[in-house]
């Protein structure tokens, strides 16, 4: 059996056999916070290693540590970007203000924008920084484990 068909296989498993498999390729149990899905996808990476080959040491502590950090900002700080698809919400003088972020710029009550800092201004007629106003540098979003950009 080739790989394409190894992994097909995997595909059409019970969770049983899933776990049964993994007991297979590794010698030991499945992890059970692992879940069904990574689980395949796990045992498909394995079923390819020897083709692919494996990453060694130096590859993998690479790609830890571009998991771990955006190497972009600076520690601590929150990035202010919002991705697309992103809804806003902000009550300003008892009037609530919804924008909803797209790929280049912002929807606000029918009318695009070309940021969240121009909408911001709008609102209050005076200049203001978008990503403040509508609080993606709030202090709070790590205090409530939620990040602005994702």
């Amino acid at each position: 059996m080739d790989i394409e068909e190894k992994i097909a296989a995997l595909k059409e498993m019970s969770p049983a056999e899933l776990r049964l498999a993994w007991r297979n390729a590794y010698g030991t149990p499945a992890p059970p916070a692992l879940g069904l899905a990574l689980t395949l996808r796990a045992l498909a990476a394995h079923y390819q290693e020897p083709e692919a080959g494996k990453l060694n040491r130096a590859e993998l502590r690479q790609l830890g540590a571009l998991g771990s950090k955006d190497l972009s900002r600076k520690e601590g700080r929150v990035s202010t970007e919002a991705k697309p698809g992103t809804w806003l919400s902000r009550t300003w003088h008892g009037e609530v203000h919804e924008v909803v972020v797209l790929e280049s710029g912002c929807e606000y009550r029918g009318h695009t924008f070309g940021s969240l800092s121009a909408v911001a201004s709008h609102i209050t007629g005076a200049k203001w920084s978008g990503p403040r106003f509508f609080g993606l540098n709030s202090s709070r979003l790590g205090e409530l484990k939620v990040a602005a950009n994702g």
